[in-house]
């Protein structure tokens, strides 16, 4: 073999190794992109969940006192809720 046909032989190698690494480059810019949105996604999932998750402990908390505040109120206080019988109704149209 000639001095040439090395030359031929190195610039080929050299001309695939570069095409080789170049869509290399490529295909991981793209896996990194594609990751990326998806943990945006997982971001603003977990945000929304988050926020769910907080309005869901003060309907807790809410109904927690209401329960709290029967309890004490019947054993404590002694009160209770008076028969349906003995409830009165006042008609908004008499009362001024």
């Amino acid at each position: 073999m000639t001095q040439d046909n090395y030359k031929i032989i190195f610039i080929s190698l050299l001309i695939i190794t570069s095409f080789i690494s170049s869509y290399a480059l490529i295909l991981q810019t793209y896996e990194y992109r594609k990751t990326f949105s998806v943990l945006e996604n997982l971001k603003l999932e977990k945000e929304d969940l988050s926020f769910q998750s907080n309005l869901l402990l003060e309907e807790v908390k809410y109904f927690k006192n209401h329960i709290s505040l029967r309890k004490f109120a019947t054993e404590s206080l002694g009160m209770t809720i008076p028969a349906s019988d003995k409830n009165i109704y006042l008609d908004r149209s008499l009362v001024r």
